[in-house]
């Protein structure tokens, strides 16, 4: 994914260092991607802060969580950490009885270290690729999405729903109000989502998951 956010952000406009130190300093993943495809199509920079704004706000309810669980933490650790947290790290971190500030900080530095590595190989070897593959890179965005949302898709069907209305509003705002329609379409499937999605159902899925899947592991230790 590294690479394809290279790929991207190279075609928008932004030179290897600028790209490289947008992992670096930003570390936001599928924002990256979202704000290099954007700066693709011509946005102004306020649509893409905002954008990135919205899409990346979960990090702040991510790191409240984290916060609350580890032990032995002070505020500069905190700090370090925030700028670390990913969907992947907190889900794993969550399901882990260890609580300690170091092992989130392992578990987060991996991941962000395969990411500015990635960035580094994109910009590195972009121009050395058939123009075939580099267009390919495109479609990244679109299979990250596809990757964190089928499964929360199949847990639950008020969140398939609440993807949908989103989808088709995004769609239709597009002819209005142009590139702000992500935000604004996004908003309010938000909204929507509240009073729509039902936790219980969603946490008693991931609570059938986590069984079957220890499950398995015993049958497979056996």
């Amino acid at each position: 994914m590294g690479i394809g956010y290279a790929a991207i952000a190279i075609k928008g406009g932004l030179n290897p260092f600028e790209t490289v130190g947008m992992s670096i300093l930003v570390y936001a993943g599928a924002g990256q991607i979202i704000a290099a495809s954007m700066i693709v199509n011509g946005a102004t920079i306020i649509n893409i802060v905002l954008t990135s704004f919205v899409v990346n706000f979960r990090y702040f309810i991510m790191n409240t969580v984290v916060f609350n669980k580890v032990t032995e933490s002070n505020t500069k650790l905190n700090i370090l950490s925030a700028h670390f947290v990913v969907d992947e790290c907190f889900a794993l971190f969550s399901l882990m009885d260890e609580s300690s500030i170091w092992t989130y900080l392992g578990v987060s530095i991996i991941p962000y270290l395969s990411w500015v590595l990635g960035a580094i190989i994109g910009v590195s070897v972009l121009n050395m690729l058939p123009v075939i593959v580099t267009n390919s890179f495109n479609i990244s965005l679109y299979a990250l999405f596809i990757a964190i949302l089928i499964p929360n898709l199949k847990r639950s069907k008020t969140i398939t729903l609440t993807v949908i209305i989103t989808g088709i509003l995004n769609y239709l705002l597009q002819f209005v109000i142009g590139n702000w329609s992500l935000i604004v379409a996004t908003l309010i499937g938000a909204i929507i989502g509240t009073y729509i999605v039902d936790d219980k159902e969603f946490d008693l899925e991931v609570e059938k998951e986590i069984i079957n899947q220890g499950t398995v592991k015993e049958e497979n230790h056996e």
